[in-house]
């Protein structure tokens, strides 16, 4: 069993209607998400029972209700009050992730507990927008508050199939932490856009945890061929989406010679042999689409950084370099699943493992991109820019040739992947944009930031320079353009941002600049989301957990339902 439903959702105006006929009343706790005590108490809605208990402990506990806590309350059903407050949300920085943190932990708490179907009472009151910080969006807190309960519900992949190999027929394997989530209102709420909130969090929900699910598999259970597999399982069924693969050598190796290139040394045994999967969705209804999104993404299973090969522990959670395929995979479920009107969608979804091997690719080779371009190898270990960029060239020779054709739609090329520790070195565990010229003016990646801040998934701009295109341009006639230098991006100067210039160039992106016209002109954004795409929490010796990033910042961006 790969994939499991999703806990049922309803929503509830007041405490009352938890017993009311119209709710199966199967809750087992009762989980409140409040800014501070005081207000919580304000509202009136706890019973009196229930009230005196949470008095009780706070008159013995001065620190009582400032972090989660569980509080015994025979009235309540499953005898479960967890508190888990949010703290302040009109700070300088606070945003719309103190809600999913305190949603994510309450919840949370309820299963350890013992719960199975909670009930999340929201008794904080959102702050003006003329009162909180700039930075901060509440416009999306009922979708976000939803994925931190379903967040908190999820089990992985790995997990759920060890569990049901391992269970007897006797027993139940828990691959669901929920049954039911029941969210509840204290203000009667606009039940058209609580149900268009619940929505679109389950479309997101089930495009993240594809993500998530290839994203924990290991190194052998997520090679290139089985997340092409897990993709394919997955989209089968979905209304409005198709699946196309490419695993023959010799159709890699002339369609994208960078990724035949960098896989070389994987060839020596089958199953960790490259693949291409291309994803296409289009719209329901073609005359509210807005725009064609093209998204590549990279999808490195494992990262031994090649014949420039990482040392000194770098290896470490190099399984994770394939999030950006992952998302991208995600998210094209999601707007299936969503049955989004505006937009349609063509990915390009690159897998390879980076192996080490008599026939590895070598620094000083010069390789011919798909756009004819001569890239210069420097470094083995920058090889995700090599399996996105002659799909980027694609999406190109596709987009022209659907102007030739006519097609007036607005299209725009977007890359995601894990690429870079400087973007982690220089915000931290956050993602960023990088953005040409035609995607600036258009507030392209802007408009990623603004989602994101949402979302409670934020994203940096990063500004391309004119040092980027120099640093990979070539100082003699032996090549055309520079793959990158031969230390870690960490250690170089605009390490996240000049990788962006050199997929431009190798893909052929440099003739659509602003300087070709709007008839030439293509948008292109770079997502590094080598930051965002895990929490950055190391369990132990283990590994970090993983978001789901970009999944729900790019239904932000480009959903209009």
């Amino acid at each position: 069993m790969s994939f499991t439903d999703l806990p049922s959702i309803t929503a509830l105006s007041g405490l009352s209607a938890l017993s009311s006929s119209n709710n199966n009343n199967n809750n087992d706790s009762l989980v409140a998400i409040y800014s501070d005590l005081d207000s919580l108490s304000a509202l009136g809605q706890l019973s009196a029972a229930s009230t005196a208990s949470v008095a009780l402990a706070r008159s013995v506990d001065k620190e009582f209700g400032s972090s989660v806590a569980l509080v015994p309350c025979a009235d309540i059903s499953g005898g479960r009050l967890v508190l888990s407050p949010t703290g302040s949300l009109d700070n300088d920085t606070d945003d719309v992730r103190k809600l999913s943190d305190a949603v994510k932990a309450g919840v949370a708490r309820a299963i350890q507990a013992g719960s199975s179907n909670p009930a999340v009472f929201f008794a904080f009151s959102l702050p003006d927008a003329s009162t909180h910080g700039p930075d901060a969006d509440y416009s999306r807190w009922i979708e976000v508050c939803t994925l931190a309960a379903l967040d908190a519900s999820y089990v992985t992949l790995v997990v759920r199939e060890h569990r049901l190999a391992t269970t007897t027929q006797q027993q139940k394997a828990v691959v669901e932490k929920l049954e039911s989530i029941a969210l509840v209102f204290s203000q009667t709420p606009d039940q058209a856009k609580i149900d268009q909130a619940i929505k679109r969090a389950t479309a997101i929900e089930r495009g993240r945890r594809l993500a998530v699910d290839m994203g924990y598999g290991d190194p052998e259970r997520m090679t290139p061929y089985k997340c092409a597999e897990q993709i394919r399982q997955a989209i089968k069924g979905v209304a409005g989406i198709t699946y196309d693969e490419i695993k023959d050598l010799e159709v890699i190796k002339n369609e994208y010679p960078l990724l035949y290139n960098s896989a070389r040394a994987s060839f020596s045994e089958k199953h960790t042999w490259p693949c291409v999967v291309k994803l296409e969705y289009r719209s329901p209804e073609p005359a509210k689409v807005k725009e064609h999104l093209y998204l590549v993404g990279k999808g490195v299973t494992y990262d031994t950084g090649g014949i420039s090969l990482k040392v000194g522990g770098s290896m470490r959670g190099m399984s994770r370099d394939k999030l950006g395929a992952c998302g991208v995979a995600g998210f094209a479920l999601a707007t299936a699943a969503m049955q989004e009107p505006s937009v349609n969608l063509s990915c390009i979804l690159a897998f390879e493992r980076n192996s080490i091997g008599p026939n590895s690719l070598l620094p000083d080779e010069v390789i011919v991109s798909r756009a004819g371009v001569r890239v210069l190898i420097n470094d083995t270990d920058a090889e995700g820019r090599l399996v996105m960029t002659d799909p980027v060239a694609e999406c190109r020779e596709r987009i022209m040739a659907a102007r030739k054709a006519g097609d007036t739609t607005p299209a725009a090329i977007y890359t995601a992947a894990t690429l870079t520790g400087h973007v982690i070195r220089a915000y931290g565990w956050y993602g960023a944009t990088v953005a040409n010229g035609p995607a600036r003016k258009g507030g392209y990646d802007r408009r990623l930031a603004q989602s994101g801040l949402a979302y409670g998934d934020p994203f940096e701009n990063s500004i391309m320079r004119r040092e980027d295109h120099a640093f990979v341009s070539p100082k003699t006639d032996l090549e055309d353009v520079y793959q990158s230098n031969a230390q870690a991006s960490s250690q170089t100067d605009r390490g996240h941002q000049y990788p962006a210039a050199f997929i431009i160039k190798a893909a052929g992106l440099d003739k659509h600049s602003l300087s070709a016209g709007n008839g030439s002109a293509i948008p292109f954004v770079h997502v590094d989301i080598a930051g965002s795409a895990e929490d950055g929490i190391e369990p132990g010796l283990g590994l970090c957990g993983i978001t789901g990033s970009p999944v729900a910042t790019f239904a932000g961006a480009f959903w209009s339902s």
